[in-house]
């Protein structure tokens, strides 16, 4: 395989995705696609809040927030199940 690296600016390439920047969601010919690493950036304003159903880690920002979060493995049609979000 030859080595491939991507250039670019998280705060404008976030938004193509929701946010997320490498994952398994990117074309396989994509530098960024993974199967081993999802990666999100998000900027927060003051009194944003973010809950997660069914996991212990919500947040509230308290200033204007930089969020960069990492999750793996990339598994393509991963949800939490439906009854954990109630």
């Amino acid at each position: 395989m030859k080595d491939r690296i991507h250039v670019g600016n998280a705060a404008v390439d976030a938004h193509v995705d929701s946010g997320w920047l490498p994952g398994h969601f990117k074309p396989a010919d994509d530098v960024r696609h993974s199967d081993d690493v999802e990666i999100k950036w998000g900027v927060h304003p003051p009194g944003d809040r973010v809950v997660f159903h069914g996991t212990g880690h919500s947040w509230e920002a308290v200033e204007e927030s930089v969020v960069l979060s990492i999750r793996w493995p990339s598994i393509p049609g991963y949800a939490v199940p439906e009854q954990a979000q109630q």
